[in-house]
């Protein structure tokens, strides 16, 4: 090659070796672009989404209507003894959910209409009607296995008092002998309650959810029947198993 076209040749060798070696350059960086998560994803980003959904610790108020079930009672009376009873039952419980996964709160549960009803004798000098109702309240700790706005569940531990209320009147009508004073008589049977309880709900609205809850718990009674006057004794004593199935509606103050 002659010498004055020496330096123009090996100046365009240098130029398209800096061109390759841009070109290269430029693949490597839209391949780590592509490889690389934008910002705001991730595990970052997941936290940050997470962060969104419980901002901060709020209140919760849950209502429910179900049916209660005592289904190895021996619901007892002056002429025996028969198993079993169901009852319609509403509940509450304000909660305070502490973090996605922890909430802790209280409960009031009422059942007033038991379908079993006390053995009467048939020879009583002074008929009675008899009326029976459940009350608990007890305190709650939930564990959320999945959460979020549409589709929460959970189980947890709850323990607390529960009264077995049996009210006795005398029917009404014409006797021969009149009583003085009340015409009733009512027997509070005071013992605990612990027991396991499940849920799931899920999202109508960012503050409202529907679902169902499964609560058992054991009762534990005084062993033994407490009774009055004419005869009359506490329909229930000892362990009972309570089997309780409810649909609730859910209200989050986020």
């Amino acid at each position: 090659m002659a010498g004055p076209l020496k330096l123009p040749f090996a100046l365009l060798c240098v130029a398209v070796a800096v061109t390759d070696l841009a070109t290269a350059q430029e693949s490597e960086n839209g391949a780590a672009s592509a490889a690389s998560p934008p910002a705001g994803t991730g595990v970052q980003g997941s936290v940050a989404g997470r962060n969104r959904d419980f901002s901060r610790p709020y209140g919760v108020v849950e209502f429910g209507v179900g049916v209660l079930a005592l289904p190895d009672a021996r619901v007892c009376g002056d002429a025996g003894c028969d198993r079993g009873d169901v009852s319609v039952e509403v509940d509450a419980w304000p909660l305070f959910r502490a973090s996605p996964r922890f909430a802790v709160g209280a409960g009031l549960t009422l059942a007033l209409t038991p379908t079993q009803d006390v053995p009467q004798g048939g020879d009583q000098a002074f008929p009675r009607d008899h009326s029976r109702r459940y009350f608990q309240a007890e305190g709650i700790g939930r564990y959320y296995l999945l959460h979020g706005q549409a589709l929460e569940a959970w189980s947890g531990l709850s323990a607390g008092l529960v009264v077995v209320s049996d009210n006795f009147r005398t029917r009404g009508g014409t006797r021969d002998v009149t009583l003085i004073g009340t015409d009733s008589a009512n027997i509070a049977t005071e013992g605990l309650s612990l027991g396991w309880a499940a849920g799931v709900t899920f999202g109508v609205s960012d503050a409202l959810q529907v679902g169902g809850t499964l609560r058992i718990a054991s009762w534990l009674l005084p062993t033994k029947h407490e009774r009055i006057s004419f005869g009359e004794e506490a329909s229930l004593a000892d362990r009972v198993t309570m089997i309780n199935v409810s649909f609730v509606v859910a209200y989050h103050a986020r």
